[in-house]
């Protein structure tokens, strides 16, 4: 089995776009600009841009920048958010956020949305952002809280997904969840380099258009479905019915709206 389960390319990309752009990534780069727009900025990088949900805000909120360079390690996602944005002001790029082909102090503002807990090497993703800061630039990037703090992902991954894979190593499908603790992100920035640094929380709220909206972005259309598919084919379909079952009962029958919290790391070169 994979190690890789929430890794991305080809049909993933589009449909991580498509489905989980909207229900997450979305409301979570709103949640995360307030934090953000008051710096002084002139040039932005971003790592790990995805899609591009972030990016647009980024351009958006800094008009006056001279340049936005958005950088993922993904072909298939960077090619998709070029399409999407169309914007010729951005600079669209392929890198390695823990390798940047970057100079030292070329940026004013580093920014990651959820892009940390997939890195081998996380110190090297932080003191890259340092070293390409210019004096006085911020880094900033987000992670998910922890599983049980958001009741979609307890009942997606804690109550469906687990328990079939109870006889391996489950910690592939916590990855994304990995880096809750602020005091650990609080440790990574102050070794990178910065002189000041503080960890906030976000609350934000996804919104669905119904249980079936959840189960067909997350299951069926999502790495978690076809990870189940290898490990029990049999069960897929079974699965699939009582995830939206389940998720009816919790959340009810129409459209809802579902708690998402993340933490927020801010680092001052």
């Amino acid at each position: 089995m994979g190690e890789e389960v929430y890794k991305i390319a080809g049909n993933d990309a589009a449909n991580y776009e498509e489905h989980l752009g909207p229900l997450v990534f979305e409301p979570a780069a709103q949640a995360l600009l307030s934090h953000i727009t008051a710096f002084p900025v002139h040039t932005i990088l971003e790592t790990a841009s995805g899609t591009g949900r972030l990016t647009k805000h980024l351009r958006k909120s800094f008009p006056a920048a001279e340049s936005l360079v958005a950088t993922d390690i993904n072909p298939d996602m960077l090619e998709i958010a070029q399409q999407q944005l169309n914007d010729p002001s951005i600079t669209f790029q392929l890198a390695d956020a823990q390798q940047l082909p970057f100079g030292d102090q070329s940026f004013d503002l580093v920014v990651n949305q959820f892009g940390l807990m997939f890195l081998p090497d996380k110190e090297a993703g932080l003191k890259e952002a340092a070293r390409v800061l210019k004096p006085g630039g911020h880094f900033v990037f987000t992670t998910w809280d922890k599983i049980p703090s958001m009741p979609l992902f307890k009942l997606l991954i804690e109550d469906m997904i687990l328990p079939l894979f109870k006889d391996e190593d489950t910690t592939r499908f916590h990855t994304p969840f990995a880096l809750h603790d602020p005091q650990l992100l609080n440790t990574y920035l102050e070794q990178a380099g910065f002189r000041n640094h503080k960890v906030v929380f976000l609350k934000f709220n996804g919104r669905a258009d119904s249980p079936k909206h959840i189960v067909n972005s997350y299951f069926l259309q999502h790495p978690l479905g076809r990870q189940v598919k290898e490990k029990a084919p049999g069960a897929f379909d079974k699965v699939a019915k009582e995830l939206e079952q389940r998720l009816t009962k919790e959340f009810g029958a129409g459209a809802f709206e579902f708690e998402l919290r993340a933490l927020a790391g801010i680092g001052r070169k």
